[in-house]
């Protein structure tokens, strides 16, 4: 291969890189709203393709001249239908149009979401495999994304034992729903069973 080919290779890039990043951007920032790991596979690269096409065609429609202005009106396509995408999958709308149509279908990853819908502040009593002590309290953040370490916590708090017919015992062993500051982190593999409360 010669010099004149290597760079009529790298003046072509520019041109065959606008069928990737497009897609790929939104797909990256869709999974970063969504606070979830964006994993490199063969799957994202044909997904992210898919999506480009879509913007491309969209983008030539409008007549937009090659260039910054064309890569600048694909960036904000991109961002745009992240975050579009992203407040759709949050939305009790969509549900309701869902619904409507007789689609049973959710975006909820895990039962906490769908305890929560996707919200923080649901109020959750957590029971523990091998513990005694049960947490109740509002539901804060969480990871439960696998391959990391999966968690939930709990804010207001209340750490209780429960009497023989299964009721929390007084005095509670810590009572904190007055100070919203103390928050109680509790890792997903301990917990045996949860409930969520309607307060």
């Amino acid at each position: 291969m010669s010099a004149e080919d290597i760079l009529q290779i790298i003046e072509a890039v520019p041109q065959y890189i606008v069928y990737v990043y497009p897609g790929y951007l939104t797909i990256y920032c869709y999974y970063f709203l969504r606070g979830r790991t964006l994993r490199e596979t063969n799957a994202v690269l044909v997904k992210a393709l898919a999506i480009s096409y879509i913007y491309l065609c969209a983008v030539e429609r409008w007549n937009i001249p090659p260039g910054m202005e064309k890569n600048a009106v694909l960036i904000a396509i991109s961002l745009a239908a992240a975050y579009i995408s992203c407040r759709i999958t949050k939305s009790r709308k969509i549900i309701s149009v869902f619904n409507f149509l007789k689609i049973n279908t959710t975006f909820y990853d895990n039962e906490m979401d769908t305890l929560a819908e996707f919200d923080r502040g649901a109020w959750l009593v957590v029971y523990l495999k091998d513990d005694d002590v049960v947490y109740e309290g509002s539901l804060g953040v969480k990871e439960l994304e696998e391959g990391k370490r999966q968690y939930i916590s709990l804010d207001r708090y209340w750490k209780y034992y429960l009497d023989v017919e299964g009721k929390p015992r007084e005095p509670y062993i810590e009572d904190h729903s007055d100070n919203p500051g103390e928050t109680a982190v509790i890792f997903y593999e301990d917990i045996k069973r949860v409930e969520k409360r309607d307060t």
